[in-house]
């Protein structure tokens, strides 16, 4: 029978076998295993090579390093599981001993560089997870014997040992470093205090002093073993010297030391390169002596950026260090003979910590007058130094060198231009590149000069101008010519808001610009694309509106089929610039617009890259949305190919490029309002691929899909079978997220307009049973939308509507009872409760029985007493809908007769703000006027609506079928339709028949008598609206509400 060990080492096998099937059976195996006790250790042994392996048969290695590497794999996967404290199936103390002590005693013996690798992560993975003690006095224990033993001339297995311990030993410190915790991080600066002494000067040093003494006797082999150890102990010093030092480096000797040594080092392996390239040494050396190089860079700028003031001491340092290799004399080390840069990380690594010193000029490095510590007395110096440095004559030489010579085009760069056009087209515009490509570093370099020595940087760009503008270029001039301008109109682009009333841009652009822009010679299209692009970049700063029709006339010549891809992408990506601006004008723009439209067009027919097609696609969508009166032809055009370049991106996959055609498809639904037939199931498609949580897709569709969702529900007349249909994805959408939720309500709160019934009867229940079930938990903006739904529920189809909203109102009428909530919440649920009270008292009343309070209904009365005149101002039709409320209660009732000088408090309080003035001819005589007044929410038809648009509805856009409907439901809301005056003087009168006279009189001495005189002035000297000429009679005023008041009322 086969042992344990025997069976995993089978299943290790069968999972680095290349057929599937088995690998799927391995792999279930081993997961079954993983719970069983023992397992873990069983890995940990199969993953060392023990003393057994080495006198294997060669035919077996191959498979032994195979279960070695598949053991650490799992293993390592295993302790990120099951090896911390809080855990599921955390493994018991013994077992991880057991681990602990196998991969102590072995890890060593590892010469197979991809499962040593494996083997120093698990070991960093335990150290970083649990406490090790053990661990790293073992590892300077091995490390301090490989050194001491190999000062004897040949020692390659302990060089080897050596190699292998320091492998680990970075692992296990990169781990330690990268925890956050407070006592943690005091733990590790501890730790590192205690072996950063050791690491830097009897590994780090003197492997770097044996190198760089070997590598000039010819002992190579030697010399590049010493190399790649001196990077594994630099790496693992630069963790050390950056996370480990405290708050404080600049108290530290060795600290300050080693700083300092770096500078000296750097200089010695620059030189040492430059050697190496001059008598062609092997390539993998000069490759591993330039990451070491870069390796001691990063860790200066590391330092500099974390310990500023520390590294203050050193900025005289390294301000000549970068300044004398990147832009003076030690330019030779790293510039080939035709000024070819041959170690551009080095130099983007130099600029950024000059860069960094001069950022830093006006925070860190800037002294306090009051105290004079050591620390002031650090910043003081740095200040005066870097003053002192960046004197007019250096910054000036900075600029012209830049200009001169960095921007300058290389041949590296023409080359991309002709092998990937739309690659070289597309502009990064910002992120980290400036940290890892040498363009971008150089220019946040620049701007950077702008922004601490602007006056100077401005008059020395401004001469580079007048030299270009005393340049004329014709046909027949040379490259060198041409890439000379190209960086001029590059640096005057890249500071163009500096350049502000201090260029006439525009009187340059037609005197000299333009007619470059005509010259077709071949090297002029670097000048072409460089226009154009220049033209952009002074859209928002001085591009006067008289000149705009000269930029659409550029952009529409450069973006000719005939001209390169580069240059167009420029032409597309400033033309989107200038219609993007505060002062675009569609009028001036519209003799342009559909000749520019078309070469787009042909633009994104043509692109073969995704980017590409984003690009350009983003510019015609602005189109779009700018030229809305005049697209519709040129949308339809659009509007074919759409289909053709969606199914171009499912087949490849880019769901970048389907989100910004689901954003076009939104503008130009948005814009053209009647969705043409033949579009609409590409349309339910594209929103049905988008919405659906089944596809890989949606992570990336989900949210532009819902905005076309949106858009394609307010321009429809109808609720189609498909449309309905796709809300099977609504419920789903906001149970998984509420990222969404807002956008979904919208949704759900607009097909609830297109057709209530339809949606309702399909949906409603399902969806009231998700707003009682999430109450609990989402927040009051949340709340605030559902029930914004539930009362457009109640106002489209009363019936209905209560019926379905029926099981919230316990939640509602519970939160009003509980008056825990903030103001607008509360107005919303007194809100619904007022709908319910005017729809059906008795479904009122049945809610208020089931609450658990046996004096619910006073609670409630008086909580909307109180609340009421929190209602803001701007909500005057809530006041009103409150007042009718209460006023359709109005009966022989003890609880609300008591509290009926309150009520008509707030009735009279309400009627002063719903109440407006105006004056009718007196009967006698036309000199006279009469006062009267009238119902201000009263709405007779869709004209008064204007004066009522913003504060009705805010969801859409305006001119959409979703606005129209949302007209008609206002129209037949009770609150808009029904005069406040008319219904409580009826239902006043209806009180003194319940109660008699003698005892509506008693009840009406305990309200105040200037409330009840307000009161019957307004119900007295109220007229129509429409009719003010008609104020005259009162016979009419006389009258109760008609039918079909009562009717609206009642629904």
């Amino acid at each position: 029978m086969a042992s344990p060990e025997q069976l995993v080492v089978a299943a290790l096998q069968g999972a680095a076998n290349p057929n599937h099937e088995i690998v799927q059976k391995a792999e279930a195996q081993l997961s079954e295993w993983e719970q069983q006790a023992g397992f873990f250790p069983i890995l940990a042994k199969l993953s060392m090579k023990l003393a057994s392996d080495i006198d294997a048969p060669s035919e077996t290695l191959s498979d032994a390093v195979k279960v070695r590497w598949m053991a650490a794999v799992y293993l390592k996967n295993g302790i990120e599981r099951y090896w911390r404290h809080n855990s599921r199936l955390e493994l018991v103390p013994e077992q991880k001993q057991e681990i602990r002590d196998i991969l102590l005693q072995h890890y060593s013996a590892e010469d197979v560089p991809q499962v040593a690798l494996q083997v120093a992560v698990l070991l960093s993975k335990i150290a970083r997870i649990d406490c090790w003690p053990e661990l790293l006095p073992t590892l300077m224990k091995q490390l301090q014997a490989c050194s001491v033993a190999g000062e004897a001339p040949a020692t390659p297995l302990l060089a080897q040992q050596q190699h292998r311990t320091l492998i680990v030993l970075h692992y296990v410190i990169k781990a330690l470093a990268s925890r956050r915790i407070m006592a943690e991080k005091r733990a590790f600066e501890e730790l590192a205090g205690q072996i950063f002494r050791y690491m830097a000067w009897d590994i780090w040093a003197t492997l770097t002093t044996r190198f760089l003494q070997l590598v000039k006797t010819d002992t190579e082999a030697q010399a590049h073993s010493c190399l790649q150890r001196a990077y594994i102990a630099m790496r693992t010093l630069r963790k050390l010297v950056v996370y480990g030092c405290g708050s404080k480096p600049y108290k530290s000797t060795d600290h300050m030391n080693f700083i300092e040594q770096l500078f000296e080092r750097l200089r010695q392996c620059l030189e040492l390169r430059y050697e190496l390239r001059m008598r062609s040494a092997g390539h993998q050396l000069i490759t591993d002596l330039e990451r070491f190089i870069l390796k001691m860079m990063k860790t200066l700028n590391e330092f500099a950026e974390r310990h500023s003031l520390s590294f203050a001491r050193f900025v005289s340092v390294a301000l000549e260090f970068s300044f004398h290799y990147v832009f003076h004399e030690g330019t030779a080390l790293i510039f080939d003979a035709g000024e070819r840069i041959n170690f551009s990380n080095f130099v983007i690594q130099a600029i950024n910590l000059l860069k960094g010193i001069m950022m830093s000029g006006n925070d860190s490095l800037a002294p306090h007058a009051s105290d004079n510590t050591l620390e002031d007395e650090l910043l003081a110096s740095a200040a005066q130094t870097q003053s002192k440095f960046f004197s007019l004559e250096r910054v000036t030489y900075l600029c012209e060198k830049i200009v001169t010579h960095y921007f300058l085009l290389t041949q590296d760069e023409l080359a991309e231009w002709q092998q990937d056009p739309e690659g070289y087209g597309q502009d990064d515009g910002g992120g980290d590149a400036w940290k890892y490509e040498l363009r971008p570093c150089v220019e946040t370099l620049y701007f950077t000069c702008f922004t601490q020595h602007s006056s100077v940087m401005i008059n020395e760009v401004l001469k580079f101008v007048r030299r270009a503008q005393q340049l004329q270029l014709s046909e027949t001039s040379d490259l060198k010519a041409i890439l000379l301008k190209d960086a001029i109109y590059n640096a005057v682009g890249q500071a163009a808001f500096h350049f502000f009333n201090k260029l006439d841009f525009g009187a340059w652009l037609t005197s000299q610009l333009l007619a470059e822009l005509r010259i077709e010679a071949p090297n002029f299209r670097i000048l072409r694309r460089r226009i154009i692009w220049l033209v952009g970049h002074w859209v928002g700063v001085q591009l006067p509106r008289e000149l705009r029709p000269v930029a659409y006339e550029a952009c529409l010549h450069l973006l000719r089929p005939e001209e390169d891809m580069p240059i167009r992408l420029a032409a597309a990506r400033t033309l989107n610039l200038l219609i993007d601006d505060f002062e675009f004008m569609p009028e001036a723009f519209h003799p342009y617009f559909a000749a520019l439209f078309e070469a787009l067009f042909l633009l994104l027919r043509e692109a073969a890259a995704c980017d590409t097609k984003i690009v350009v696609l983003g510019t015609m969508t602005l189109l779009v949305e700018k030229m809305s009166e005049y697209i519709e032809p040129q949308a339809l055009q659009l509007i074919s190919y759409l289909p053709l370049l969606w199914r171009e991106s499912e087949l490849n996959e880019y769901n970048m490029l389907r989100c910004a055609i689901i954003g076009t498809l939104e503008q130009l639904v948005r814009t053209i309002r009647d969705v043409p037939e033949i579009m609409k199931p590409f349309l339910y498609s594209v929103i049905e691929l988008s919405t659906d949580l089944q596809q890989r897709s949606h992570v990336y569709l989900i949210e532009d899909g819902i905005m076309l969702w949106l858009a394609v529900i307010g321009n429809s007349t109808t609720l189609t079978p498909e449309l309905l249909a796709l809300c099977d994805h609504l419920l789903p959408i906001i149970e998984m997220s509420s990222e969404n939720l807002r956008t979904v309500l919208q949704l759900i709160h607009a097909y609830i307009l297109l057709d209530p019934h339809a949606y309702l009867s399909r949906y409603g229940e399902g969806f009231v049973a998700y707003c009682v079930h999430s109450f609990e938990d989402i927040r009051a903006e949340g709340i605030i939308a559902m029930l914004r739904i539930f009362e457009t529920c109640l106002k489209t189809d009363a019936a209905m509507g209560l019926r379905l909203v029926r099981p919230a109102l316990p939640f509602v009428f519970q939160q009003v009872c509980l008056k825990q909530e903030y103001p607008m919440t509360m107005g919303w649920y007194l809100t619904l409760l007022a709908r319910t009270l005017l729809i059906d008292q008795s479904v009122f009343m049945s809610v208020v029985q089931e609450l658990p309070q046996t004096d619910a209904l006073a609670r409630i009365l008086d909580v909307w007493i109180e609340m009421f005149p929190l209602v803001a101002d701007t909500h005057a039709e809530k006041r009103k809908l409150f007042c009718l409320a209460f006023a359709s209660i109005f009966g022989n009732n003890e609880l609300l007769l008591a509290r009926l000088p309150h009520i008509l408090q707030l009735v009279e309080e309400t009627l002063a703000e719903v109440m407006d003035k105006q004056y009718t001819a007196s009967d006698e005589g036309a000199d006279k006027a009469t006062q009267r007044y009238y119902d201000s929410l009263v709405i007779h038809d869709e004209h008064e609506l204007e004066d009522f648009q913003e504060q009705l509805y805010d969801d859409f856009h305006s001119k959409t079928y979703h606005d129209d409907r949302h007209r008609q439901l206002v129209l037949k809301d009770p609150v808009y339709k029904i005069p406040l005056t008319d219904y409580l003087k009826w239902q006043l009168q209806s009180l003194q028949t319940q109660l008699g006279a003698a005892r509506y009189e008693q009840l009406m001495r305990g309200v105040c008598p200037e409330i009840l005189e307000k009161i019957n002035m307004y119900i007295e000297q109220t007229v129509p609206k429409a009719c003010g000429v008609c104020a005259g009679t009162s016979d009419d005023q006389e009258q109760p509400p008609d039918s079909s008041s009562q009717k609206a009322l009642d629904c």
